[in-house]
């Protein structure tokens, strides 16, 4: 199921409302200028997995419950535990496009999960206009499955990739995939984070917004009791 840009807004604008927010609002909580926001919504721009992250944070709820389409009510499921599975098939991937990457989201019904699985096609073939550079909370695990890449990072020489290579790196380092052979790339992309898909608690004391806790993470003694 692929998602286009005017799905993925009308589905943020409905969040957004469903609050009562403006969108003054959302961009104060999510921490993305409020013109993004508005283009977003509009359509006007595709939106970053960097900035859809940080929406879903704002708006409370995780990085797939976003791009869920089911009601809302339903969109965080049970809180993370021992025993869950998660199956997806080959044409149930949630899609989406920047024009950098195409992203296809696995597990995307699975709540409250520190891993999110994503099968990655590149399309930037250079640096220059239009190329943006990613960082997010956590690290990253890339597979490349077909073609030749290379990441460059804010910290390192640019390092090549070929199919069957792979790299470990920390995500909230800016960095970018290009696509440098002469076919399709395609990568396997496991983001890892304590925060990337747990819901945020907005309104805290002094207008911060906060992690809710897993109940595994609980501190003994610190429950009041």
């Amino acid at each position: 199921m692929d998602l286009t840009s005017a799905q993925i807004g009308e589905r943020l604008r409905l969040l957004r409302k469903e609050r009562g927010w403006t969108l003054q609002e959302l961009s104060r909580r999510a921490g993305v200028s409020l013109s993004a926001v508005s283009k977003i919504e509009n359509a006007q721009v595709a939106p970053t997995f960097d900035t859809l992250v940080k929406l879903a944070r704002g708006l409370g709820m995780g990085f797939d419950a976003l791009l869920d389409q089911m009601p809302t009510g339903e969109a965080n499921g049970p809180a993370r535990g021992g025993g869950r599975l998660s199956v997806t098939r080959a044409n149930d991937a949630v899609g989406f496009s920047t024009s950098m990457y195409e992203y296809h989201v696995h597990a995307s019904g699975l709540r409250r999960k520190y891993m999110t699985p994503l099968i990655m096609a590149v399309k930037a073939r250079r640096e220059g206009e239009g190329i943006t550079w990613s960082s997010h909370d956590g690290e990253e695990f890339i597979f490349v499955i077909k073609g030749r890449i290379a990441l460059h990072t804010e910290f390192y020489e640019p390092v090549m990739l070929d199919q069957g290579d792979s790299v470990y790196f920390d995500s909230s380092m800016a960095h970018l995939f290009l696509n440098i052979g002469r076919g399709e790339a395609l990568v396997a992309s496991i983001c890892y984070s304590n925060a990337i898909d747990r819901p945020m608690l907005a309104g805290a004391a002094g207008g911060q917004s906060i992690l809710i806790p897993d109940a595994a993470e609980a501190v003994p003694g610190e429950d009041g009791a």
